[in-house]
This record gives C-alpha cells, sequence and structure tokens, in this order.
C-alpha cells in the first residue's frame, strides 16, 4: 500500500514540477511577448509624419515651382519672391522630416535616406543661391525708365573747346523772328543766346580758325553746333550700348539660372519622390517585422498556453486517477481505522471487563485472606497464608498494569491536582517497599533531602504508582547487596518546586544494547541468573506517567555493577492545611473507637463482596443493612438515617449513579448529605468526573484491603463528637 502511494506522490509532483515550469516560462514569454506586441501594435498604429511631411513638401515645392514658372514668363519680382521663400519651407520641411526619420530604426535604407536628405538640403540652398542672385539683377515694369535713369547726363564740361580769333564789323537792322528748331534751340541755350532782339545790329563777326581760316561767325557756330551735336549722339550711342551688352549679359544668366532652377526642382522632386518611396519602403518594412513579431509572439503565447493546457490535463488526469487510488485507499484506511478502532474498543473493554471480572474475586481473595490474618493460625498455615497474599498482591500488580497501560494508549489518564505533603507520601512507599528489601535481606539505604513539611499539588496515587515500580522493580533484580533511595526536594522560583530521586542497586545491570529498549513495552531484560519475570510494561507506564507530569527519567547501568534510575518531577507548591496522615498502627487503635455504633448501608451485587464487607464491619461492631441491588438500596436509605453507604458503581436495577442521584435530592437535608462512597473495580478520568457531578464523598478501587477502606472513611467520616457539635447547631437553629 505504501509503495503505490509514494509513486503517485512522485508523479503528482512531478506533473506539478512540469506545470509549474511551463506557468513560470510561459509567463516570462507572456511578458516578453506583451512588450514585443505593444511596440509592434505602436508600430501598426501609429501613422509615420515624415510621409505626411514629405507630401507638404512636394505640395511646396510644386508651388515654388509654379511661381518660378511665372517669373520666367511675367518677370514680376513677388514670384520671384514667394519662390526663394517657398525654398526656404522645403528646406525646413526636409529638416522635419530628418528628425522624424531618425527616430525610426536605423538600417541601411534609412542610413541612405539620411544621406539623400542631406543631398536635398545641399540642391536647394544652391537654388536659394542662385535665386538670390536673380532677385540682385531683376528688373520690374519700369525697364525703360530704368534704362533712362541709368544713363549719366551729358556736361558742358564734356565740350572739346575751339581756340578761334573773333573780329566783330557793325551793322544794324531789325531783325526778323524766325521759327527756331530743336537743336537751334539747344544752341541757343549752350551759347547763352536766347534773349529775343529786336533790332539787328548789322554787324558782322568774323572767326579766324586755328587753320587760320576765316569765316563768318554764323557759318562757324553752325559747324560749331553742328559738332557738339555729334560728339553727344556718340556718347549716349555708347552708354545704350553698354546697357544694352549689360542686359544681355543679365538675360544670358537669368536663362541659365532658370534653366538650372528647372533642373534643380526637378531633381528635388525626384530626390523628394525618392526620399518617399525609400521611407514608405522601410516603414512597410517595419511593419511587416512588426507584423511578424505579433504572429512569431502569439504563436509562442499559444504554444505554451497548449503545453500548459496538456501539462493541465494531465495533471488533472493524474489528480484524478491518484484522487480515484486514495479514494480507494482512503477507504481502505478508513476500514482499517475502523477496524482498528473496534478493535481497540473490543480490547478495552475486554481489558475493563477482564480487570472487573478479576478484580471481583481478587477482592474476595485479597479481602479474605486479610481477614483470615485476623484469626488464631499455626506457623503452617502462615506461611499459606503469606503465599497466598504474596500470589494475589502480584496477579493485582498484573492487572494494574495491564489495565493502566491500556488507559494511557488511548490517553484516559491524567493528573491530578490536589494538595499533599509530599514527604508523608515518600514516607508511606518507603514504608510498604521496606518490608520487600528485608524479605530478600537486602539493604535498604533512604535519604530524603528537603522540608518534610511542604505541600505541593500533584497526585498522589501516580507518584506512589511511580515510585513503587522503581523501588520494587529494583528489588526483584537485585539478588544481593543494597538498594539506596536518595530523594530531594529543592525550592524553585515562582512557587515551583522539584523533587528528584535516584534509585541505585547492586544488580546484574542492563546491557547497552538492552538499555535501548528498557522503555519499550512488552520489553523484558533476559537474565541468566534471575528468574525474575513481569509484563514488560512497568517502565514503559512509569516513563508515560512521569512525562505527563512534566518530568523524565534517565537510566545508568552497568553489566554486574547495578542501574540507577534517575527522575525529576516538577510540582507546584500550595498552602493547604496539612494532611492528616493515618497509619497502620492508627487505624489499629481507632477501630474500634471510631466505628462502633455507626449505621452502615452495603448495596453490591456480588455476594463475595457483601460478605467480605459484613466481616469488617462486625470486626468493627458496627450496624449495617446490606442490599444486592440498587433499588433495594434505595429502598433501605428511604426508610432508615444511616451515618455511611458504600455503593456498588455496576449493580442491576439502578446504577450505583443513580442511586447516588436520588439521595442527594432527598427532601431531608440531613439524609441527603449522607457520606457516600463509590466502590469500583475500574475508574477512569471520566468516570472521576461523573462520581464529583453526581456528589459521591470519595471512591475506592477493588481489590481494597480493610486499612484502605478504614483509611477513605476515616477520611470523609467525621467524628461523633462533630456529629453531635453539628446536631446541635442545627437544633439550635
Amino acid at each position: 500500500m505504501r509503495r503505490p502511494l509514494l509513486l503517485f506522490i512522485a508523479c503528482l509532483l512531478g506533473a506539478f514540477t512540469l506545470l509549474a515550469f511551463l506557468i513560470f516560462s510561459g509567463y516570462n514569454v507572456h511578458r516578453q511577448s506583451v512588450h514585443k506586441l505593444l511596440q509592434a501594435t505602436d508600430t501598426l498604429s501609429q501613422d509615420n509624419p515624415g510621409m505626411q511631411l514629405m507630401d507638404s513638401a512636394l505640395l511646396t515645392l510644386n508651388d515654388a515651382e509654379n511661381n518660378f514658372r511665372l517669373y520666367t514668363v511675367l518677370y514680376k519680382k513677388h514670384y520671384l519672391q514667394s519662390f526663394s521663400t517657398e525654398l526656404g519651407q522645403v528646406l525646413s520641411l526636409v529638416d522635419t522630416i530628418s528628425g522624424s526619420l531618425s527616430g525610426l530604426n536605423r538600417n541601411k535604407q534609412f542610413n541612405e535616406l539620411i544621406h539623400k536628405k542631406e543631398a536635398i538640403a545641399g540642391r536647394i540652398a544652391q537654388l536659394k543661391k542662385s535665386t538670390d542672385s536673380m532677385l540682385t539683377h531683376s528688373l520690374d515694369d519700369g525697364l525703360i525708365d530704368k534704362l533712362l535713369n541709368g544713363i549719366p547726363a551729358y556736361k558742358v564740361k564734356q565740350i572739346k573747346k575751339d581756340n578761334v580769333t573773333m573780329d566783330t564789323m557793325s551793322n544794324v537792322q531789325q531783325a526778323p523772328v524766325a521759327k527756331k528748331g530743336f537743336f537751334k534751340r539747344l544752341g541757343n541755350a549752350i551759347s547763352n543766346s536766347g534773349k529775343k532782339d529786336t533790332v539787328k545790329a548789322q554787324m558782322n563777326i568774323l572767326v579766324k580758325t586755328k587753320s587760320g581760316k576765316v569765316i563768318d561767325k554764323q557759318a562757324y557756330d553752325a559747324q560749331r553746333l553742328k559738332g557738339i551735336i555729334t560728339d553727344v549722339n556718340g556718347y549716349y550711342k555708347n552708354i545704350l550700348r553698354k546697357q544694352l551688352t549689360n542686359r544681355l549679359k543679365i538675360n544670358t544668366t537669368e536663362t541659365s539660372l532658370g534653366g538650372t532652377n528647372v533642373a534643380m526642382l526637378e531633381e528635388l522632386r525626384a530626390l523628394i519622390l525618392s526620399l518617399k518611396n525609400k521611407a514608405a519602403t522601410a516603414i512597410a518594412l517595419q511593419k511587416k517585422e512588426a507584423k511578424n513579431i505579433v504572429t512569431t509572439s502569439v504563436g509562442e503565447v499559444k504554444d505554451k498556453a497548449n503545453s500548459a493546457l496538456i501539462a493541465l490535463l494531465v495533471s488533472i488526469i493524474i489528480i484524478a486517477a491518484g484522487a480515484w487510488v486514495m479514494h480507494k485507499k482512503n477507504l481502505l484506511l478508513k476500514e482499517g481505522k475502523r477496524a482498528a478502532e473496534e478493535h481497540t474498543r473490543v480490547r478495552t473493554d475486554f481489558l475493563n471487563n477482564m480487570s472487573h471480572e478479576i478484580r471481583t474475586p481478587l477482592n474476595s481473595i485479597v479481602g479474605f485472606s486479610e481477614q483470615l490474618s485476623f484469626t488464631q493460625l499455626g506457623k503452617e498455615q502462615r506461611d499459606l497464608l503469606r503465599s497466598i497474599e504474596g500470589a494475589s498482591d502480584m496477579l493485582l500488580k498484573v492487572v494494574n498494569d495491564v489495565l493502566d497501560f491500556s488507559k494511557l494508549e488511548n490517553e484516559y489518564i491524567s493528573i491530578q491536582r490536589h494538595p499533599f505533603v509530599l514527604y508523608h507520601v515518600f514516607n508511606d512507599v518507603i514504608s510498604i517497599i521496606r518490608i520487600q528489601a528485608n524479605q530478600k535481606k537486602l539493604a535498604f539505604n533512604v535519604t530524603f533531602d528537603g522540608s518534610q513539611q511542604e505541600q505541593v499539588s500533584g497526585d498522589v496515587f501516580r507518584l506512589k504508582q511511580i515510585l513503587l515500580n522503581l523501588i520494587s522493580n529494583a528489588i526483584k533484580y537485585t539478588d544481593k547487596g543494597s538498594i539506596t533511595v536518595a530523594a530531594t526536594l529543592e525550592s524553585l522560583a515562582d512557587h515551583k518546586t522539584l523533587f528528584s530521586f535516584t534509585v541505585a542497586d547492586t544488580g546484574e545491570g542492563i546491557s547497552p544494547e538492552a538499555q535501548k529498549h528498557v522503555f519499550e513495552r512488552f520489553y523484558q531484560v533476559t537474565s541468566s541468573r534471575s528468574s525474575a519475570k513481569g509484563t514488560g510494561l512497568g517502565l514503559a507506564i512509569t516513563k508515560r506517567l512521569i512525562e505527563l507530569h512534566g518530568g523524565d527519567i534517565h537510566l545508568a547501568s552497568e553489566v554486574n555493577k547495578g542501574t540507577t534510575f534517575t527522575c525529576h518531577i516538577p510540582y507546584e507548591v500550595v498552602s493547604a492545611p496539612l494532611m492528616m496522615v493515618i497509619t497502620q498502627k492508627d487505624i489499629q487503635e481507632m477501630t474500634g473507637a471510631f466505628m462502633e455504633g455507626r449505621y452502615v448501608l452495603i448495596a453490591d451485587d456480588q455476594e463475595m463482596n457483601l460478605l467480605l464487607l459484613k466481616l469488617m464491619l462486625t470486626r468493627w461492631k458496627c450496624r449495617f443493612d446490606m442490599a444486592t441491588d440498587g433499588a433495594m438500596a434505595m429502598e433501605l436509605f428511604e426508610q432508615n438515617h444511616y451515618d455511611l453507604a458504600l455503593l456498588d458503581v455496576h449493580m442491576p436495577k439502578m446504577t450505583g449513579i443513580e442511586v447516588m442521584e436520588r439521595i442527594r435530592k432527598d427532601k431531608d437535608p440531613l439524609k441527603a448529605n449522607l457520606v457516600v462512597l463509590a466502590l469500583t473495580a475500574n475508574i477512569t478520568q471520566e468516570d472521576m468526573e461523573e462520581f464529583r457531578r453526581v456528589g459521591f464523598n470519595d471512591w475506592l478501587v477493588k481489590p481494597f484491603r480493610e486499612k484502605d477502606i478504614y483509611g477513605i472513611i476515616r477520611k470523609n467520616l467525621p467524628l461523633e463528637e462533630d456529629d453531635k457539635i453539628e446536631d446541635d447547631k442545627q437544633e439550635e437553629a
């Protein structure tokens, strides 16, 4: 059964480990894929602003080209200025496009785009330079005025001087007014002869030229004026010829610049279109890569999800199969547990019944042998009686050990807490056990170090059981030598005290191998020299009882030298009235005086128990009534007033518990407060609680001796003087 369970657990752990690995790796893939998917989604969802800027640049470039063509046709300056402004806008857009492209992932294609952008910027710069040059040499609509304004004025100082000699001949006459032409007026203006003469002096002026020729002044003046006009015309012809030459140069330059600009505009458009195409290709490639990332990431997530799903299904199948197997195993375990519990219950019931059935005749054996010891017997009869008492003691110890061990296994035993003087209990045990040591002629050494009046809270019965088990065990396995019992009572803080004692013997000792198992149940140390036998439960019970007290026990032994048991039991110190210690001598002295004349009710369904109690009460000179069942006991109680009642717990018709409940509910307070003791062959913690609940004053476990029952009666039943005082108080009340 264990091997399949381990195999299932291993498979389950493997499945869970695989599932955990898949979940962890799937989470990592999911986290990475989500990051990639977000980036890819951003790439797919966002439109690159560079493409829009390229479209704007192309439109602006078209406008610039149109303005330039209008300028070449109309020669309007504002067209050229608009062309220059729009070129600047195109350059600004190209710079902005470069910034947007730099935000993309750099690769070979984007590096080419950046180089193209630089080439475009260079072309635009050249184009603007040529445009500025054209603006410098451009003409507007006042072409003629500019040409005329550009011609310098002909100055008088430019007229060549002629060295001549003039002679005057007078001849006055009225001069006729004649119409003058343009050039004559011009000549008069030059010669400062613009006044109109109404009278003409008839004088003849002769002019002798540098060549010696003498001519009339009028003829000279006409000749001179003709020369001046010829010079002026030549001057202006030269000026106009220069202006026309410059204009032809400008036209040639403008034509060259215009052609260059048109070619550069076309090249610029081609570069921008190429840039746009490259950018579109790069963006499309980037989106394609993003789509591939999305597809790959989704595929990885799907693969991990499918793997996790398969692992989950496998785990579910394994868990379901394991659950089914565990269910079957659980059913078997429950069945086994039920059988074990039933077996334990049957065993416990059997032990309880056996204990009850054995204790009843054993009680008679112990009691009658004790009563027989009070009669006149011969030596041989005394020896036989001691043998019977020894056998009954051994049988009682076996029954007690088996029953105690059964209770310990089922956790039916708990430590009771009552105040007692520890030294008195220790001394009682020593007094009892010393007889066994003396019988084997062993030296019995006892020491007690500590307060002999200090009271502690604990379980008297279990402490006696521990001491008796250890000391009697030492006596049993020691044939010669000594038994040493050393006890100390050490005060601790917080009202605590520690009871420590050692039991050392000079027996044959315990081997190291046997020491490992000496506290185990049913274990007996084998010995070739000792014939002592037992149940093998004494030390196991002792160790368990000490642990219930919160103490510990240790063993030290050496073969052929002896064994030492060391125990430590903590107790709580209490302050209470000192316990009355009743010795065997006190019992013998007080028997007649204390119990004489008492009226006692005895109820037991066993005739031998009734007969034993009858012998005891007769010796104590008591009056008594006997009942064989609970109903008879209740009837006798109602008819009489008793000083004491001894009730067996298990009786027909009415149990001792039921009788006790009815007694405590009696209308007569004196009868309801009757001292009642329970007699039982077996008792548990639940039984003791039940006894206290219904009102028993105390209880006594069978088998018991006369001193046992007398001691518990003496403990609970007041003296007659106390009764009389109590009666007087009630009468006065």
